[in-house]
């Protein structure tokens, strides 16, 4: 069975690649609809294919018919994998999009921060994903009316993302037009002016006059605020003097969720959750606008600004019967993803402390030792005077004892040539035009593929990186700043083997690109 799934899902997989998402669901719900409902007996093709299941059902705007199969997914991946695997980091990313698209954000709130510390310690707290998961965490906060935490969030990120990559990437853009129009839904227009009209000039600089992203950016500054909007107001302060103003920005780590957002753990049929962020999409087939989804709009649906390549679906129940063939909703994964199932009460867990939201946690440093006057020191400096003035004196004596009655000169002595000093170090000398990258690698992960390149010396232009399966046509990946020397690629098929260039634009008339780099997975 185990390989019978394999294959399914390497089909639905080419499907998926060629756009046919309809073809794709058909062919994982027959295959899923007489697989073991239960996420302890799975193995790791049945959950991959659930997990493929969520993902294409979430890009047909079908998150209420995703959510036990997304919650299937996670929990079958975190007993064979572990929390901490790439596949799991994968498969709770599709729960995580899919609660929140259903309206349970407390629980997406929850999932987000787990995410965020997985993907700190493994990428490092400067990485896309990682910047991408606060960017989501941000959304969610958001639109449980959180709006000071939320905009302070998504604020730090836009702002590390900008400083590490750079004013012209896409999800650099797509978080400063989510935040203006955060700014703009409570009130703070001229915040919000200032920050759509940013991105606007951003998209002109750096995108093309036809890419989704500027007509999508175009659009929200345009938009009205959302009159439904509600910001909740904070806890009265005891005292009347104003909170300090903030010090530590709050990515790039991750925030403690407060006592209002109920317990950390989740029900006992889910293990803690984690979650892909936003740069990883959900699934981005050929035709589609694969950057379109990264700027998250909760205060509406989606086909009203423009910023979720998702359709919304209409309202439908949460919860069905499940019948085989009738409904894609394993039964025994129903208490995966719901709330307070009937019968069961949640115990309160005990009062946790005051968290902070303050993080990467300041240490404060105790100031340096004033240095201390030595009386001694006069009495060194005095000694070192009269040795010198000693030193002066028999000097002046021994010359005046010099014989000077000698008349015959003493003999001419030949000294060598001065050598010349030796040259001082000069910096490389820059490549001629047209020198493509240098020493272009590729580390083949399965779940992401790492080029690295040199950057010839003295070249201004950018960089481009193309890439496409092997043996059919190259697309271009992305544009990157002059002097990029690597990138990785995320979102990839574990089983497809793929080919990459590397290019270098040294003017409008001069492009050198690297020979072509590829995978050996078969």
């Amino acid at each position: 069975m185990s390989s019978g799934f394999a294959d399914l899902t390497v089909q639905a997989h080419q499907l998926v690649s060629e756009g046919d998402l309809t073809g794709a669901e058909r062919l994982l719900a027959d295959a899923l609809s007489d697989a073991d409902p239960r996420p302890g007996n799975a193995s790791p093709e049945l959950a991959e294919a659930a997990g493929l299941q969520a993902r294409v059902l979430v890009a047909l705007g079908e998150p209420h018919s995703a959510r036990g199969w997304a919650a299937f997914a996670y929990a079958a991946a975190a007993r064979l994998f572990g929390r901490s695997d790439e596949r799991t980091v994968t498969a709770a990313a599709t729960l995580a999009a899919v609660l929140h698209r259903v309206g349970s954000d407390a629980r997406a709130a929850r999932l987000y921060s787990d995410v965020i510390i997985e993907l700190t310690a493994r990428d490092g707290p400067e990485s896309q994903r990682v910047l991408a998961a606060h960017a989501d965490l941000a959304t969610v906060e958001y639109a449980r009316g959180q709006c000071e935490v939320a905009r302070d969030r998504l604020q730090d990120a836009w702002e590390l993302h900008r400083e590490v990559y750079g004013d012209g990437h896409p999800s650099g853009i797509k978080m400063l037009a989510k935040l203006g129009a955060m700014e703009r839904d409570c009130g703070r227009y001229a915040d919000s002016h200032e920050h759509l009209t940013l991105a606007e000039e951003l998209c002109r600089l750096h995108l093309d006059a036809d890419d989704p992203l500027a007509a999508q950016v175009a659009g929200l500054a345009r938009a009205a605020a959302d009159p439904d909007h509600v910001c909740t107001a904070p806890a009265p302060a005891p005292a009347p003097e104003p909170p300090p103003a903030r010090t530590t920005p709050v990515v790039p780590a991750a925030r403690v969720p407060p006592p209002t957002e109920g317990p950390h753990d989740l029900p006992p049929y889910s293990p803690p959750a984690l979650d892909d962020p936003v740069e990883t999409p959900l699934y981005h087939p050929p035709g589609r606008a694969a950057e379109t989804a990264h700027v998250p709009t909760p205060r509406t649906a989606p086909e009203a600004d423009g910023f979720d390549d998702y359709p919304w679906p209409p309202d439908e129940p949460a919860e069905q019967p499940w019948r085989p063939g009738a409904d894609p909703l394993p039964p025994t994964v129903v208490g995966l993803a719901d709330d307070e199932p009937d019968g069961v009460r949640r115990v309160p867990p005990p009062p946790p402390e005051p968290p902070s939201r303050y993080l990467p946690v300041h240490v404060p440093r105790s100031p340096a030792a004033e240095r201390r006057t030595l009386p001694w020191l006069p009495l060194v400096v005095l000694g070192v005077v009269v040795a010198l003035l000693l030193g002066t004196i028999a000097v002046i004596a021994g010359v005046s004892r010099v014989d000077d009655g000698r008349d015959t000169p003493p003999p001419a002595t030949s000294a060598p040539p001065p050598t010349s000093a030796a040259p001082a170090p000069t910096t490389a000398a820059a490549a001629a035009p047209g020198t493509p990258p240098g020493r272009f690698t590729l580390t083949d992960r399965r779940d992401s593929i790492v080029l690295s390149w040199t950057y010839p010396a003295g070249a201004e232009g950018p960089v481009v990186v193309a890439g496409g399966r092997s043996g059919q046509p190259q697309g271009t990946f992305a544009t990157l700043p002059a002097g990029s020397a690597d990138y990785i690629a995320y979102g990839l098929d574990r089983t497809t083997d793929y080919c990459f260039t590397v290019a270098l634009v040294w003017s409008t008339d001069t492009v050198a690109r690297t020979a072509p780099v590829c995978t050996r997975r078969r």
